[in-house]
Formats: structure tokens, C-alpha cells, sequence
């Protein structure tokens, strides 16, 4: 029984394949029906997070369709809803799987979060200043939470995300500022850096290690 409704659901499904409002309709019913289910005494725990995910992501695919009938755009759209429901699901692993790592349980859904913006911040001409400010507070925001929190997976790609960012942002303003300005404080910080060499590179080594120690 439970095989042939959903199996009339991707019929359904692909019938409506033509009109996106139409397949959008039916995912967000069968993920509310399939949603019920996850509610029904004697499931497994097992049963219900598998039940949990197919709900889900029904109910994200109907809203991506949704937002491609409408005409919508904005790539943090489609991105930042998926990232949101991987998060979700890896902060409640989190606190109900104490052996589980950062990475396994936020690195999914930080990268939905992060990367896919970088690379549009990165790679499309227009300037998109407001795309590149909330990127570089959503960033910021994961570095702070992961040093807080002792998970390295929000430290190293939030700090993978603020880097080329801010290196970006330096390239932007190459054009806009006097040559000598960054030749000079090109050259303060190769002194900086000389005169404070030994420093720095036990610095550098602590940083490793308080990285390394993260969960």
C-alpha cells in the first residue's frame, strides 16, 4: 500500500511535470502526507528520520518549483532553504549524537549556505554589494558561532568564505585608491612581519593546534 502511493504520487508528479505550479502542488501534498506518517505510533526512530528527510525534501523541491513559476532569480532562493533544513537536522544530530563531528553534521549545510554565493560574488560581473555584505556577515557569523561553540567546521568555512572575500573586495578597491597606499602598507607589513618573525611563527602553530582541537 505504502509503495503504490508513492507511486501514484511520482506519477502524478511527472503528469504534472508541464506546469510547475501544478508539481509544485503535488510535492508540498505528499510531503504534508509523508510528514502524517513521521507523526504514527510505532515507527522506528530510523523510520521516522527517513520519513522526516522524504518530507522535506518534497516540501523544498515544491518550493523551488514555486519560485521557477514565479520567475525568481535570486540564487539565494533555492540555496539558503536547503542549507537552513541541512543545518537544522545537524544541530538536532548535534545534541542527540555527542560523538558526531562538525563536518558530518553542519559541513552540509554551511557549504549550501556559503559557497554557492562566494562563487556567484566571485565569478559574476555585476557588483552585488548587498549579496557581498550579507555573505560576509553570514561568514563572520559562522567563524564566531564555530569558535564559540568548538566546532571547526563553521571556523575553517567561514574562514574559507572570508578570505577570498576579502581579497576580493581588496581587488575592487585596486582601482579606487592611490598605487603608493598599497605599496606602503605592503611594505609596513613585510616589516611587521620580519621584525616579529620568530612571534608570528609560534602564532601560527597555536592557531593550528587550537584548530586542530576542534570538534
Amino acid at each position: 500500500m505504502e509503495a503504490a502511493a508513492h507511486g501514484a504520487a511520482l506519477l502524478a508528479l511527472l503528469l504534472a511535470g508541464g506546469a510547475l505550479r501544478h508539481a509544485a502542488a503535488v510535492c508540498v501534498l505528499w510531503g504534508a502526507v509523508v510528514a502524517v506518517r513521521v507523526l504514527r505510533r510505532g515507527e522506528t526512530p530510523a523510520g521516522r528520520r527517513r520519513l522526516a528527510a522524504v518530507a522535506a525534501g518534497s516540501e523544498l523541491l515544491g518550493g523551488w518549483l514555486l519560485l521557477a513559476a514565479g520567475g525568481v532569480a535570486v540564487l539565494e532562493a533555492y540555496t539558503v532553504p536547503a542549507a537552513a533544513l541541512a543545518l537544522g537536522a545537524g544541530l538536532v544530530a548535534l545534541r542527540h549524537r555527542p560523538g558526531l563531528t562538525s563536518w558530518l553534521a553542519l559541513g552540509p549545510g554551511l557549504g549550501a549556505a556559503l559557497l554557492p554565493s562566494l562563487v556567484s560574488v566571485l565569478a559574476a560581473p555585476d557588483p552585488q554589494p548587498l549579496r557581498r555584505l550579507a555573505l560576509g556577515v553570514a561568514a563572520l557569523g559562522a567563524v564566531l558561532g564555530g569558535a564559540v561553540r568548538r566546532w571547526q567546521a563553521p571556523v575553517v568555512l567561514g574562514a574559507a568564505t572570508l578570505v577570498p572575500l576579502a581579497l576580493h573586495e581588496l581587488a575592487r578597491g585596486w582601482d579606487l585608491l592611490p598605487r603608493w597606499i598599497f605599496l606602503g602598507l605592503g611594505g609596513l607589513l613585510l616589516i611587521g612581519l620580519a621584525a616579529t618573525y620568530e612571534r608570528r611563527r609560534r602564532d601560527l602553530t597555536r592557531l593550528r593546534a587550537a584548530v586542530a582541537r576542534l570538534g
